[in-house]
């Protein structure tokens, strides 16, 4: 579950350009994918997850997974920034 700050506001596990792979629980089980935004929702955090499309060149998979689903493993972080993160620099 997501930890909280004494104001209530939640911190979430994962940030943006973690990669992640899905587990057992999500119907995406096996997919590796990079978190593209992270949203606060209530008592719970929303995910935007990017999974490449495989034999897709340009092709990618947006996935919602909330935090209390617990739907993904933390594999790493990733190497190369997307494009939104310059600009939001």
């Amino acid at each position: 579950m997501a930890r909280t700050f004494e104001d209530g506001k939640i911190i979430p596990r994962f940030h943006i350009n973690d990669v992640v792979q899905f587990g057992e629980t999500h119907k995406w089980v096996g997919c590796f994918g990079i978190i593209e935004e992270i949203k606060n929702c209530g008592d719970d955090v929303r995910y935007l997850v990017g999974v490449p499309i495989p034999g897709e060149q340009t092709s990618t998979a947006y996935i919602f997974a909330m935090e209390s689903e617990c739907g993904f493993y933390y594999i790493g972080r990733a190497e190369l920034s997307t494009v939104r993160d310059e600009e939001d620099d």
